[in-house]
């Protein structure tokens, strides 16, 4: 408890210094740090250019400012959300990351959307990293509190009046945005949606927080998933380059399961959330290289790398360095953190949400280049 009032009271105090520098000190404050490293490149993004505001000039993407900055509050964010997870006696194992996993796969879709111009500004800027990031896990915060709520109280009127509440929140959301969002899914199918897979969550014998929280993600990823479906409709899927990326991490999670099933020494590789660990940053490290370079002559439209560090090894090795150190530095990952598990058995859970969080960071702009690559956006 002392640990976390001292946290909160140091960013309570982080707070307070920004707005007062903000207040003194506005050219060097957010001119010179806050615009140049995170607001300017996130309104470049939305803009596809670059952008100047009093003479600083800023770019789309990362720095390693702002990827320090933003692992810091990744950091801290994780630690509360631990410290929430146990207060609601939240198992974290593979069964909560498959309850999140409708969430992963909306960050990835929707990032896409606006790539594609689907959202006009200011509502495109909420699906920018880091802002989707914030938004997604809102979202999936908030349904495993109220799943919580739900499996405590066993009422099933409160999962109806869930329901409910998230039809008429969507309703709200599309009538004050519905001119900002070019392929927007009406209220009546979020509605029909919504009946489906809460219907089917109230017929079930047992309505735990985590089915509770898969069904709000797998309602709200349908909705996004329709919407990808209307723009890649009226552009060409291709096939080729869809199976060519998603083949080498599959390959290689193949590869790995096997291999664990024969050796004794690596039978941790066969555990589910080791192996989508894997799954994850192959998938981002070989579409991103294959995205880029075109090693295979598709015709894939130009890309480019966003993050400092990645785009170093893409740089010194015409690419093909980085989804093999991609691969290599989340295996020696999985060997560390499956010996501090053996070693230290009170740290599963720590370690087990660790696990989700990297496969998060891989999964989630993986899944994200490989729509953009298969419907050229």
């Amino acid at each position: 408890m002392r640990r976390d009032l001292i946290i909160l009271l140091a960013l309570v105090i982080f707070l307070f210094s920004v707005i007062l520098g903000y207040l003194l000190f506005p050219s060097v404050v957010y001119d010179k740090w806050i615009w140049r490293y995170y607001w300017g490149p996130v309104v470049a993004d939305a803009l596809g250019r670059e952008v100047e505001y009093h003479g600083v000039i800023a770019r789309e993407g990362y720095t390693i400012v702002s990827e320090i900055t933003y692992g810091i509050i990744a950091l801290i964010s994780l630690y509360f959300i631990y410290k929430l997870l146990r207060k609601l006696d939240i198992d974290i194992d593979w069964n909560l990351c498959k309850s999140l996993f409708p969430f992963f796969v909306l960050g990835s879709v929707s990032r896409v959307l606006e790539d594609a111009g689907c959202f006009k500004i200011p509502l495109s800027y909420w699906f920018i990293s880091p802002l989707i990031y914030v938004q997604i896990a809102v979202y999936a915060l908030l349904s495993i509190i109220f799943g919580w709520i739900l499996e405590r109280r066993k009422k099933r009127s409160l999962l109806l009046a869930y329901g409910l509440a998230m039809v008429l929140i969507y309703t709200m959301f599309w009538l004050a945005c519905k001119d900002l969002i070019a392929k927007d899914v009406n209220p009546g199918i979020f509605a029909i949606i919504a009946a489906i897979t809460f219907g089917y969550l109230f017929l079930r014998k047992d309505l735990t927080a985590l089915s509770t929280t898969f069904a709000t993600g797998l309602t709200l990823c349908i909705v996004s998933l329709i919407s990808f479906g209307y723009v890649s409709y009226s552009r060409i899927f291709r096939v080729d380059v869809f199976l060519i990326c998603i083949s080498f991490p599959v390959a290689i999670t193949v590869l790995s399961y096997l291999l664990s099933r024969y050796s004794k020494k690596l039978r941790f590789f066969s555990e589910h959330l080791n192996l989508a660990m894997l799954f994850g940053h192959s998938l981002d490290g070989f579409t991103s290289y294959i995205s880029i370079y075109d090693p295979f002559n598709m015709g894939i439209p130009l890309y480019g790398e966003k993050h400092p560090v990645s785009f170093l090894f893409m740089d010194v090795s015409s690419g093909i360095l980085f989804p093999i150190v991609k691969v290599v530095l989340i295996v020696l990952v999985i060997l560390v953190l499956e010996d501090i598990k053996r070693k230290e058995k009170e740290y599963i859970k720590v370690i087990n949400l660790i696990k989700i969080a990297i496969f998060i960071l891989g999964f989630s702009p993986g899944l994200r280049d490989l729509l953009r690559v298969t419907i050229s956006v």
